[in-house]
């Protein structure tokens, strides 16, 4: 008896990112159904990553300026050559490398293609190399291949089945993953979503200029590079190894007949959040169907201010800043970085940074003796302040320029600087009042709120899986406050201080100790809860919360720190990405013949 079997030829991606498949042809008498399975019509996934995240180098030179160190064994070596590196630079010398002006995107940075199944080229091509590898790229790879492997066709049945991730999650409550409402993805939703390849692609930026700059330049790459590349079969050049001895990389498509790719999904990472609200409520992009925020400072952190004053925490700051003369002088020119400054609507509105007595052998919180903004204004009453509690008083406005002449002016030197950061701090204000409540429709999110870690713990993740070195919290800060024995018997707005360690103490003229406090709010390590909810409180389709003690059986387990939060091995950040993606996607309609 013959075989009546159908013969099945799978598609797989080339070096120029088009789809072929290769079929040996079968004797005359091979009646056999022949059937290529492929998806022709794509839905672009653009990645964008956070402050930092991205490669940047010199424009002048090309000289690599920002390579964050890998965090993985891979880049053990790099992270410590690295680590040597910045140890020896003085604030001149990080300062003089990152200027805003002078910096642009890097996309000559390593690849992990991961379970993409893509060849590198084709992920060069698509800009992975300009992000940090360790952070994004097994986040990014999984996507590639979940998103391509929901549903299988069975021709001897004659019915789809859903596979992996959409085989054993897809029909979960949202509740089970810390959503507050929403209902299970349907399988005609997935099926839906399974119509369309899913190509993942890259959106580096300058972190250091205007997220508003940074929207405008991805809206350039989705309708001049993106999506051209799928309809008009133009080609992606980038400036960067191909892999194959090449320096340049190059793919092309086959100019299609008809349009394969309309809009495309976005999907970010910490302050991709806002530069994609810049993007999609700034610039108007109508070529974005819907966005996926991970771990977005919403409304901004306190832990900028903190950061400004006394530097990064932890081995962190061996990297990003030391003390406030680092940060001060990399960030005073860098509106990007200061737009993760607290809103005017952080936490509704509520002060956010205090003065408090500190009682003598306590760590509790004593009496308030000053909380701003007192009037909902935080541009005015702290950013601007040249006051011992403002952003940049002006005992630090000699920070701004380390090593220069105008370092040591007192007279119009440092009213020059005054102004020029309260040009910067106008940029930061006018930006936040433009996107402020505002969000693609649709949009969905999810966040850290994680506070001590539960006891009896459910697991360990410290080293060699036990309890040694492991993270006893989340928390960050939610509010900021200068705490010292004897304040409250002086007039805060009238404190003078006499020596700034530039690391978080004060000293004040009359003797008294003024330090930073410790974080105070559930999160995830550097975005406060406060600000993580906010999307959700401004309407937006749904909103994953995560963290022991909130709702949803995935909440058992401690939660993912800010940068590694897309590599939770708790599948939180890949099932919110997954069901928001599959969500979005059911806008899409180009599949259709009538669509041509």
């Amino acid at each position: 008896m013959s075989d009546t079997s159908p013969v099945f030829h799978h598609s797989i991606v080339d070096e120029s990112g088009d789809q072929y498949a290769t079929a040996t042809l079968t004797p005359a008498d091979d009646s056999r159904e022949k059937i290529v399975l492929s998806k022709p019509y794509i839905i672009p996934v653009v990645f964008l990553p956070g402050i930092m995240g991205t490669n940047l180098r010199k424009k002048d030179g090309k000289k690599p300026v920002w390579q964050p160190p890998n965090a993985d064994l891979r880049g053990a070596l790099d992270m410590i050559a690295q680590l040597f590196s910045y140890v020896a630079k003085t604030t001149k010398d990080r300062t003089k490398e990152l200027k805003t002006s002078q910096a642009e995107i890097d996309p000559g940075g390593p690849i992990d293609a991961g379970e993409s199944g893509l060849p590198k080229n084709v992920l060069v091509a698509r800009g992975w190399g300009t992000l940090m590898r360790s952070s994004y790229h097994p986040f990014m790879a999984q996507l590639q291949h979940q998103l391509n492997a929901l549903a299988q066709f069975d021709f001897t049945r004659c019915e789809a089945d859903l596979k992996e991730w959409a085989e054993k999650y897809g029909h979960d409550e949202p509740a089970k993953w810390g959503a507050s409402d929403g209902e299970p993805l349907t399988r005609e939703e997935i099926l839906h979503a399974a119509n369309y390849q899913f190509d993942v692609w890259a959106g580096g930026y300058n972190w250091l200029q205007s997220n508003r700059d940074s929207g405008a330049a991805i809206r350039e790459l989705i309708e001049n590079t993106i999506l051209p590349y799928y309809n008009e079969g133009k080609p992606v050049v980038v400036d960067a190894p191909d892999g194959n001895g090449g320096n340049q990389c190059t793919i092309r498509r086959r100019k299609p007949n008809r349009p394969l790719a309309e809009k495309v999904i976005v999907v970010t990472h910490s302050m991709g959040g806002l530069v994609s609200r810049a993007l999609t409520e700034i610039h108007q992009c109508e070529k974005v169907m819907g966005v996926s925020h991970g771990v977005q400072p919403a409304t901004g952190a306190p832990a900028t201010y903190k950061r400004m004053r006394a530097g990064f925490e932890g081995a962190a700051k061996l990297f990003l800043g030391r003390h406030a003369a680092d940060v001060v002088a990399i960030l005073s020119q860098a509106p990007g970085g200061l737009e993760l400054l607290p809103t005017a609507d952080y936490n509704d509105g509520q002060p956010w940074l205090k003065v408090r007595e500190k009682g003598r052998g306590t760590d509790r919180p004593g009496a308030e003796i000053l909380a701003l903004p007192m009037g909902g204004d935080p541009y005015n009453e702290i950013y601007l302040s040249p006051a011992w509690y403002g952003l940049v008083p002006d005992s630090n406005l000699g920070l701004m320029s380390p090593g220069s002449e105008e370092a040591d002016q007192v007279g119009s030197g440092r009213s020059g600087q005054r102004g020029e950061l309260n040009a910067v701090i106008d940029e930061v204000r006018e930006f936040h009042e433009s996107i402020e409540k505002k969000y693609k429709s649709p949009t969905y999110a999810h966040y850290g709120a994680q506070g001590v870690r539960g006891q009896p713990a459910k697991e360990h993740d410290g080293l060699f899986g036990t309890s040694l070195m492991e993270t006893g919290d989340l928390f960050t800060w939610g509010e900021v406050a200068w705490e010292g024995v004897g304040v409250g018997s002086i007039d805060p707005l009238k404190i003078s201080v006499s020596r700034d360690d530039g690391k978080g103490t004060l000293i004040t003229t009359s003797g008294i100790s003024l330090t930073l406090s410790i974080p105070d709010c559930p999160g995830d390590g550097t975005v406060p809860s406060y600000s993580g909810a906010a999307p959700g409180k401004a309407g937006i389709a749904g909103s994953f919360v995560h963290g022991q003690g909130n709702a949803g059986q995935c909440n058992e387990y401690f939660c993912y720190d800010h940068q590694g939060s897309y590599g939770d091995k708790h599948q939180r950040s890949l099932y919110a990405t997954m069901y928001a993606i599959v969500k979005i996607a059911q806008q899409a309609q180009w599949h259709k013949k009538e669509s041509a």
